[in-house]
């Protein structure tokens, strides 16, 4: 399993190097297609979700209800939620859950 999960993450980082960087170093003037080969980004920076949208990644903005400005367009309001069947203490480093160690 960890060797698969090293793939994975090589394959990952060598479509990121191929794909979305050079489209995040020169911004298209309209959003290409998204990739549905791609799982996506969850963030809470304007910034970076404006960015993935434009290069085609599927890409989640996570924000308070409070800092959405009115002129976002929001397609699903979604609230979040903890599965009971999934002990996250197990995952938890001094508060900070690390489910996999960084390569």
């Amino acid at each position: 399993a960890q060797f698969q999960h090293k793939l994975l993450n090589i394959h990952a980082l060598l479509d990121y190097i191929e794909f979305v960087h050079p489209l995040l170093r020169t911004p298209l003037l309209h959003p290409l297609s998204v990739n549905g080969n791609w799982m996506g980004c969850f963030t809470n920076s304007m910034e970076v979700c404006e960015g993935l949208y434009f290069a085609g990644v599927p890409v989640w903005l996570v924000h308070s209800e409070a800092y959405i400005s009115w002129t976002m367009n929001v397609v699903h309001s979604v609230g979040l939620t903890y599965p009971d069947e999934i002990v996250r203490a197990m995952y938890m480093e001094n508060g900070v859950a690390k489910p996999f160690p960084s390569i």
